[in-house]
Formats: structure tokens, C-alpha cells, sequence
């Protein structure tokens, strides 16, 4: 006799593979959206626009929504984080905590810092207003945002690695 669709799926809830499954969708989104628009459509915007300023311009809009996929996928790494907790050892432990944690915090200062870079915008003119603070304060928001991706990355391998370290 087939096994009922509701106790199929209870089952998969009650193992965590929904968790991981919804895990792994929200990393890909997220980190997988940073490392693509990074890795190329920066670059090729910047070609096919003709100028750095006005893929920025894009770029601008852009960080809002990674912005908002951070602050939905951080939630759902705590949550990984607290389902694989007792099934890691102190290293991962460490690990999954601190790469949370810095992620969290670096979230927060994006929040902060993105007004700050647009209020240096003038988007409609196609112009930077103030471009020494403009420059000082971007270099701070790509830095800040690797950091977070690069933190996220660890976070993924400790929270895959199935390791009792």
C-alpha cells in the first residue's frame, strides 16, 4: 500500500530534510546570487553600459534586494545552525557560531553603510556628489560584503560538513 502524501511529507520535515533542502535553496539564492553578480555581471554591465558609474547605478539597486535575501537567509542559517548544533564537535561549533555571528553583524553594518553611499548619488544626473567620501565608504561596503560572503562560505562548509571536530 503506497505511503499517504502527508505522511511523506511529515516524515521529511521530522528528519530535516526539508530544513536542509530550504538551507541550502536560501545559500545558493544568496551567496550564489553575490558570487554571480560580482564574479560577472558587474563586468559585463560595466562593458555593455560603456562606464563604471552607470552599472553602479544599477549596482545600487541591486545590493538593496541582496540586502534583504541576507537578512531572510541568516535566520534560516540559525536555524540550520541550531538543528546540526549537538551533532558537532567544539571546533565546528566555533566555527558555525563565528561565521554566523560575523555575517549577522556585517548584515547590519550594510544596512547602515547602503544611505550613507546613496546619499553620495545623484542618480537622475548620473553623477557622484562627493567622490573622495563616496570612494572611502564603497571600498568599505565591497570589503564588508566579501567578508560576509567569505564568513558565509565557511558557514556552509561546517554546516555540510557532517564533522564531529
Amino acid at each position: 500500500m503506497p505511503i499517504p502524501l502527508r505522511d511523506c511529507i511529515s516524515g521529511k520535515v521530522r528528519d530535516g530534510t526539508v530544513r536542509r533542502f530550504v538551507f541550502f535553496a536560501t545559500v545558493a539564492f544568496w551567496l550564489g546570487g553575490f558570487t554571480f553578480y560580482s564574479g560577472i555581471v558587474i563586468h559585463v554591465g560595466i562593458r555593455v553600459l560603456g562606464g563604471h558609474l552607470r552599472q553602479g547605478l544599477i549596482t545600487q539597486q541591486v545590493t538593496n534586494w541582496l540586502n534583504l535575501i541576507g537578512a531572510i537567509a541568516l535566520p534560516i542559517m540559525l536555524w540550520n545552525t541550531a538543528s546540526i548544533w549537538s551533532s558537532r564537535g567544539p571546533v565546528a561549533r566555533f566555527f558555525l557560531a563565528a561565521t554566523w555571528l560575523a555575517m549577522a553583524a556585517v548584515q547590519v553594518e550594510l544596512f547602515a553603510l547602503h544611505p550613507l553611499v546613496d546619499r553620495l548619488l545623484d542618480a537622475p544626473g548620473r553623477a557622484i556628489l562627493d567622490y573622495d567620501r563616496f570612494d572611502t565608504l564603497h571600498r568599505l561596503y565591497l570589503l564588508s560584503a566579501t567578508l560576509q560572503w567569505g564568513a558565509g562560505v565557511v558557514h556552509v562548509w561546517w554546516a555540510m560538513s557532517g564533522t564531529q571536530t
